[in-house]
């Protein structure tokens, strides 16, 4: 915990530092890249530790927490992102932040922490909660492209963040019943729990924050592709908080917290994220050409993330083929220019 506090004094430190000169320099930016990385596993191994905690004090399921607190702790770069580009007029970047992100969760992010370790699924997850994300996802694409270029309004908006309240009532109700069939672990202090549980999405959004930045800086100093870096850099790059806190869930032996921050993430990412940021930009506007291939990619993985889960076991021959189902996403970005 306290190397840990160490490095989120110096992610600050070095925010603060390319705020005010805009780029951290070849050397510099390997060092902030590091510790970037450090802060992810680091961040992410508390933020793990203290959501289980809370989970067993409370009387709830990993399942919940991952759903819940650990999904939208896990989407605050995107919020963040989607939310600044509908206040400047750049709503399409709020688009493609979340469908770049959601496909890049569970083709890449999930894609990966399974080929490293197989998962059990939940049997709520398979009936209830990836249906809900199909559903969700596929009513996203709808309003997206019923207009010419692409557009989520403000009508669109209240519409998805009626379809939250839904969501809400049922991680709710879900709540309700762990608590009476789960027994409390009174021996946890909660106060701590929720400490580190609040510390570690600090350290992984920091952390996040700086690994994107710097590879950004490193990348336009040694004139990489422009292309490859974007689709890496903004969907990859926001992402990187659900890779590492799945993967460090799943190796912790929290399958349930690691398969519900996906797709927490996901469901929250399209109904809070592009609900408010399309409410605070008015509309959002689609800059980008044959989004009907991306919307695609997006169902798909989600209807291929249900077809693998219904033996409700995650292994890692699933985790190849959602790998494998990323890269034709990422061929396709990279010759669109």
């Amino acid at each position: 915990m306290a190397a840990l506090s160490v490095a989120v004094a110096a992610g600050i430190f070095f925010i603060l530092l390319e705020m005010f000169t805009g780029t951290f320099g070849i050397a510099m930016g390997v060092v902030v890249l590091a510790l970037g990385i450090y802060m992810l596993i680091k961040g992410a191994d508390v933020l793990v530790e203290g959501a289980a905690a809370i989970a067993e004090r409370a009387g709830v399921s990993k399942l919940f927490i991952g759903l819940s607190l650990v999904a939208f702790g896990t989407s605050a770069p995107e919020l963040a992102v989607s939310l600044i580009s509908a206040v400047k007029g750049v709503g399409g970047i709020a688009i493609s932040n979340v469908v770049g992100s959601n496909i890049a969760n569970i083709g890449l992010c999930l894609g990966l922490t399974l080929v490293i370790t197989g998962i059990g699924v939940a049997s709520s997850t398979v009936k209830y909660e990836i249906p809900f994300l199909i559903i969700v996802t596929t009513s996203f694409a709808a309003m997206l492209l019923r207009h010419d270029p692409p557009v989520i309004t403000w009508n669109d908006g209240l519409i998805l963040l009626g379809f939250f309240v839904i969501f809400a009532y049922y991680l709710f109700k879900m709540a309700q019943t762990d608590m009476e069939v789960l027994e409390k672990a009174e021996h946890i202090n909660l106060s701590k729990a929720i400490f580190m549980t609040v510390f570690g999405l600090a350290g992984v959004a920091l952390g996040g924050e700086l690994t994107v930045d710097s590879v950004v800086d490193i990348s336009n100093q040694l004139g990489l592709s422009k292309s490859l870096f974007g689709l890496t850099v903004v969907a990859i790059g926001t992402s990187l908080p659900e890779l590492v806190t799945s993967l460090t869930a799943a190796v912790k032996g929290h399958p349930d917290m690691s398969v519900g921050n996906i797709v927490g993430s996901n469901i929250m990412n399209i109904l809070v994220i592009i609900g408010i940021s399309s409410i605070v930009g008015v509309r959002l506007v689609g800059d980008v050409k044959m989004y009907w291939v991306d919307t695609s990619f997006l169902m798909l993985e989600a209807i291929l993330l249900m077809i693998l889960s219904l033996r409700k076991r995650l292994s890692k021959l699933a985790g190849i083929l959602l790998l494998l189902s990323y890269l034709p996403f990422v061929a396709f970005v990279i010759m669109r220019g």
